[in-house]
Parts: structure tokens; C-alpha cells; sequence
């Protein structure tokens, strides 16, 4: 039997999960185990509908971010059309603008007088999937790093709440605190600046663990950008809080490696590139 961090239960049929997935910068060692059919069923209504969200897709285009499938992603308008009507598929690669005519089935030249001006349709973005992710990184990572502890300390099931978000809205009795990827800070939002920076300064996919008095938070990035924060009541008294687990936990994939370091140790490194840039 095998504890899965998702369901809360234990599961006779395991399978690796990557905590980050490698379409969105993770990486073969930072995994944990979990239950395969739910881990199937949430990588494909979170984990895949993050990967192919249009935004996301310009940093995996940037990044060379391929997942398992090797294929390299570019942001697609696949219904779009120029000034005189014609049906054209539009690509935003990271080596420039691609227009193809659906009609001819081949590529425009960008001379041509009508791809001035294009017009895109149906580009969706789902204004819920960063918190459904975030959430659902904060259990694995959070399992990753203290073990049952987490679980014990931590009011996992709000994470929980969130991941298996099926509506609009956070769910009503939500204890919750978030910040999501389009958090518009307001005068003294410090906290919410502060961790955006301890996210993006490796310039990676990233997991900031924050264990305070009385809350635990969890703060993501993908491929360098900021995706969001969940903060959940918890008794942080009992978590391990000095050594390399300082303040919180800290880990960053880059260079193709899971590097790991206390939240004092950012803190500090933070405060430093701060002092030189002033």
C-alpha cells in the first residue's frame, strides 16, 4: 500500500508522479508516488490544460520546454483570418510570425499587403487552472519535502478543495489565501512581491515552501514566470524549520538539475541582488 498525497488514501497501484511536469520545466528527480488512475485523470484536466494554455506556450516556446511527447509547442491560432476573409492558421513562434493559408495550404509571404492586419479567433485562456495547478503542486511538493509531517500539520484538504476546483469560483468555505498569476497588488502588498521574486530569481520552474506561525504557503513558478501562491492554515510548530529547511523550503529545476536550498538561504541571496541593483 502506498499513501497518495492527492486522494489522501492509500492505493494498491502506484504510479511516479512529476511533481512539475517536463512539458512545463520539471524534471525525472523531483517525483513522489501516487495513484495511477487519479494521476492520470488530474495531469490531463490540469497538468495538460496548463501546458497548452496559449500564455504558457510562449515560455515553452521560449524555454525548448517539450514534455514526453519531444514535440516543440508554439502558440497557435488555428482560426483566424486576414482583412479579405481568407482562413488563415497563425503561428506566434519564438522566431517570428508564421501565417498559413488554409485555403492555398501554404505559408503567406509577409510582404503580402493583407497580413497586416489578422484578425484571431477563440483564443481561450482559463482564468482558474494556475490556482488548480498550484494547488495540486503544493500537495506533491509538499509531501516531497516533509513527508507525512505535511500531511499531518498541514490542512491539506484545502489544497485539495482548489485542485478538484469544478467551477468558477474558489469554493465557499474556503480557508484559503491566493494570489493567482494575474494578482494585481495593491499599496503594501509586499508579501505577494516577495515571493514573486524568490519564484522568478532562478529564471526556472520553481517551488517556494513557506511554513509561517499558524499558515503554510506554497508559491509556484513555470519557466521562469510567476504562477501563483495558495496560503492554508497549518501547525508549523511541528514541521521541521531550521538546517536546510530554514524559514521554508525552496526548490528550483534548472540547468537540468532539482537543486534545493533553505528559504533563508533565497532570503538572504534576494536581499543581496536588491542591495547591488540599488
Amino acid at each position: 500500500m502506498t499513501y497518495c498525497v492527492y486522494t489522501d488514501k492509500e492505493t494498491l497501484d502506484p504510479s511516479p508522479e512529476h511533481i512539475l511536469p517536463l512539458s512545463l520545466g520539471g524534471h525525472d528527480d523531483f517525483v513522489i508516488d501516487v495513484d495511477r488512475e487519479f494521476n492520470n485523470d488530474i495531469g490531463s484536466k490540469v497538468d495538460g490544460k496548463l501546458a497548452n494554455d496559449f500564455i504558457v506556450l510562449f515560455d515553452r516556446d521560449r524555454a525548448g520546454a517539450v514534455g514526453h511527447s519531444k514535440k516543440h509547442p508554439i502558440p497557435t491560432v488555428k482560426n483566424a483570418k486576414l482583412t479579405d476573409g481568407t482562413p488563415v492558421q497563425v503561428k506566434f513562434g519564438k522566431d517570428g510570425l508564421s501565417i498559413f493559408d488554409l485555403r492555398e495550404m501554404k505559408d503567406i509571404e509577409r510582404s503580402d499587403s493583407r497580413t497586416h492586419q489578422v484578425q484571431c479567433n477563440n483564443i481561450e485562456i482559463d482564468i482558474d487552472i494556475d490556482l488548480m495547478f498550484v494547488a495540486k503542486v503544493a500537495l506533491a511538493a509538499g509531501y516531497y519535502a516533509y513527508g507525512y509531517d505535511f500531511v499531518k500539520n498541514v490542512r491539506t484538504d484545502e489544497f485539495r478543495k482548489i485542485m478538484n476546483l469544478d467551477k468558477k469560483n474558489l469554493p465557499e468555505d474556503s480557508l484559503a489565501r491566493v494570489y493567482p498569476r494575474f494578482h494585481e497588488p495593491e499599496e503594501g502588498d509586499d508579501m505577494f512581491h516577495i515571493l514573486k521574486m524568490m519564484t522568478e530569481i532562478g529564471n526556472c520552474s520553481s517551488v517556494i515552501l513557506a511554513p509561517s506561525n499558524e499558515n503554510f504557503g506554497v508559491a509556484v513558478s513555470i519557466l521562469g514566470k510567476f504562477l501563483g501562491f495558495i496560503s492554508v492554515p497549518c501547525k508549523s510548530s511541528n514541521l521541521v524549520n531550521d538546517g536546510n529547511y530554514k524559514y521554508g523550503h525552496c526548490i528550483y529545476i534548472q540547468n537540468e538539475q532539482v537543486k534545493r536550498f533553505s528559504l533563508d538561504y533565497i532570503r538572504l541571496r534576494l536581499l543581496n541582488e536588491l542591495e547591488e541593483k540599488c
